[in-house]
């Protein structure tokens, strides 16, 4: 079965290198494709290798991006704070920083009465 991953590949490909390798004077005839292999192959390790410290580098700039998102967030609930202290939870000078003033509470209506039982379940 044929491997399908990139590192997989990688991994059949040296072994028949080696192989061919270990068996260069009975496969002359083959040396020429045998060394654009191995300049092929020398050149995916590289960039597989390259992929790995960018992914590396990847996962560590999202770490740090984490981070200043929850360092942010921490900041701006203070700022919220501090400006409603200042002027006054209910300021309109508030909407101009991004914040809902406090305008009340909206009078909650009484829930309509349930409806009449109807005649025939009062029967029973």
């Amino acid at each position: 079965m044929r491997e399908r991953t990139q590192s997989g590949q990688l991994g059949e490909w040296q072994r028949l290198l080696s192989a061919l390798q270990v068996n260069r004077t009975e496969l002359a005839h083959l040396e020429t494709f045998r060394t654009q292999f191995e300049v092929l192959v020398a050149q995916m390790e590289d960039v597989l290798q390259s992929q790995a410290a960018l992914s590396a580098s990847k996962q560590e700039a999202t770490q740090q991006l984490a981070k200043q998102v929850a360092d942010c967030d921490r900041l701006e609930t203070v700022l919220h704070l501090s400006l409603k202290q200042f002027y006054g939870r209910s300021a309109e000078k508030l909407v101009e920083f991004g914040i809902q003033p406090f305008r009340g509470r909206k009078k909650l209506t009484p829930p309509p009465p349930p409806p009449a039982e109807s005649t025939a379940l009062a029967r029973d």
